[in-house]
């Protein structure tokens, strides 16, 4: 076929492309310069910001690593081990696998929309959009489940589109890959499925799969992939399947009001305003436009993304609802926005169109350098980043703690301090947790060596557990308090109790929710 060009109209009608020609155009130049920039730019901040007390947390994961684990599956911690193998137990080497999984991410939607649009345009400027939004953004630089989850998502939304162009049934297993490998990584890529069968159901160019025995192989496969998580949970009594349907299910909320509101405004912000109202506006798109023109690529842009989004707004008026749970639907929403519009004969939200990334991006320079820096005097009343602040200043004072008590075990009754304090603290040590379950980065043998030894006890002071220690230790006394600061501001504070001779009954040994615990 000879070589096709053609103008794309609308706001960005002064692009123009070709299908079969490989000369990069000159928004694909500026799109991969940019991508270089921000790939140094992320590397140069996951090196500079601290740790928050999560990524700690899943650091100490890979000490050592396991089948799966009670908050979540094992992927996050398959992604920290290589980083830091190679780099240490540093910031950067935790994040780094975050960092290159953005960027994979990123090329995969690039390509998605390009195909879903048959626009070179539109997948570059999807692209620069997508690491626009401070959402994705955050994302790129912390490691968190969503790393690996939103690079799983974004591979099944291009299989799909790839399936639908014609693609051959090799993208079934890429599919199918893609889904077993999201569900090690978080849960939430359940959500997709519904989006992904109506697409299916809906277009006969995509129902005939239904009787190949390839899709039910691929389905095999992407099940295949999710062993681990099976095998853990059966081992220790479904804890981890019981806790995401505690999630779904809870229905003890004060204030529904007040959380829908605080979910809208989270996803405002967390998306950037401008982004945010384009993606609605994509997902609303892509569903009516992919109906009424048989377009199903862009059917299920819409599919995957706003039922998502209105299931979440929804699930404020039963349950806590945290902000980033809804970020995958964002990619197909923000995929829609930019091909609706670039496909649109009139141009339409020009202006505003060219704005939303150059808001979002400024948004996210701002974050990145607070984050690296904390020098902007934000009060600590609407600085979200004030959490990273002060964890070594807390481990510098437990350190000298143990070495003015030495063979005292250190502990906790909540997740947030056990891993920094261990992060930051020359040996690693365990941080033992109060509470239902043994988390993975310490044994049974280790709970049942700690009778009759004394603790220091680490406790956030505005939610100090200091009496619940009462009768399974002979005396607790207070050390010290200690003062989180980042840059300039109050964090936070801690008090550091010592807890002599410890009687047992307080930590669980055995698997599962609710396990054994250490009997007096």
């Amino acid at each position: 076929m000879a070589n096709v060009r053609r103008t794309e109209t609308g706001p960005m009608q002064s692009f123009t492309t070709s299908t079969s020609s490989r000369r990069l155009l000159p928004i694909e130049r500026w799109t991969l310069a940019a991508l270089l920039a921000i790939f140094l730019l992320r590397l140069t901040v996951a090196g500079l910001a601290p740790l928050s007390s999560d990524e700690a947390y899943y650091w100490q994961w890979t000490r050592p690593l396991q089948l799966s684990y009670f908050d979540h599956p094992p992927m996050v911690a398959l992604w920290i081990w290589p980083g830091i193998h190679l780099l240490g137990d540093t910031t950067l080497g935790v994040r780094l696998a975050a960092i290159l999984g953005s960027m994979a991410t990123t090329l995969v939607i690039w390509d998605a929309t390009r195909i879903a649009f048959a626009s070179r345009p539109a997948g570059a400027v999807t692209a620069l959009w997508l690491n626009a939004a401070l959402l994705f953004s955050a994302s790129g630089v912390v490691m968190t489940p969503d790393a690996p989850l939103l690079l799983c998502w974004a591979v099944a939304l291009w299989a799909v589109i790839r399936l639908v162009n014609g693609g051959g049934v090799r993208f079934l297993y890429v599919l199918g890959l893609a889904l077993g490998l999201g569900a090690i990584s978080k849960y939430t890529i359940a959500l997709i499925l519904p989006g992904i069968a109506a697409t299916v159901l809906l277009y006969p160019q995509l129902r005939r799969w239904l009787l190949s025995i390839h899709l039910w192989l691929a389905a095999l496969l992407a099940l295949a992939c999710t062993t681990p998580v099976l095998l853990w949970n059966s081992r220790n009594h479904w804890a981890s399947f019981a806790k995401q349907l505690n999630h779904a299910f809870a229905t003890d909320i004060p204030d529904p009001a007040k959380n829908l509101l605080t979910f809208v405004g989270s996803q405002i912000g967390l998306l950037t305003p401008l982004l945010f109202v384009f993606a609605l506006w994509g997902m609303g798109w892509a569903l009516l436009a992919g109906w009424r023109r048989n377009r199903p690529e862009w059917f299920l842009l819409g599919a995957t993304s706003l039922p998502i989004l209105i299931f979440f707004t929804l699930h404020t008026q039963s349950g806590v609802v945290q902000s980033h749970w809804s970020g995958p639907a964002y990619l197909g929403g923000l995929m829609a926005a930019v091909g609706g519009i670039l496909h649109s004969p009139r141009r339409r939200f020009s202006g505003w169109f060219r704005a939303a990334p150059l808001l979002g991006g400024a948004i996210v320079l701002v974050v990145y350098f607070q984050a690296a820096t904390a020098l902007l005097p934000l009060p600590p009343a609407i600085d979200a980043l004030k959490r990273l602040g002060g964890w070594d200043t807390l481990a510098s004072a437990v350190q000298t703690e143990r070495q003015a008590h030495p063979g005292s075990f250190l502990f906790t009754q909540k997740h947030e301090a056990t891993g920094p304090v261990s992060f930051h603290l020359p040996d690693h040590p365990p941080v033992f947790l109060e509470g239902h379950i043994r988390p993975s980065y310490y044994s049974a043998a280790e709970v049942l060596s700690l009778k009759g030894r004394n603790g220091i006890f680490i406790t956030r002071a505005r939610d100090d557990g200091a009496r619940d220690l009462e009768g399974y230790f002979t005396r607790v006394t207070l050390l010290r308090r200690v003062e989180l600061r980042w840059g300039k501001q109050p964090a936070d504070s801690y008090n550091l109790y010592l807890a002599e001779d410890y009687r047992g009954g307080l930590f669980v040994f055995g698997p599962g929710y609710d396990g054994d615990r250490d009997a007096p």
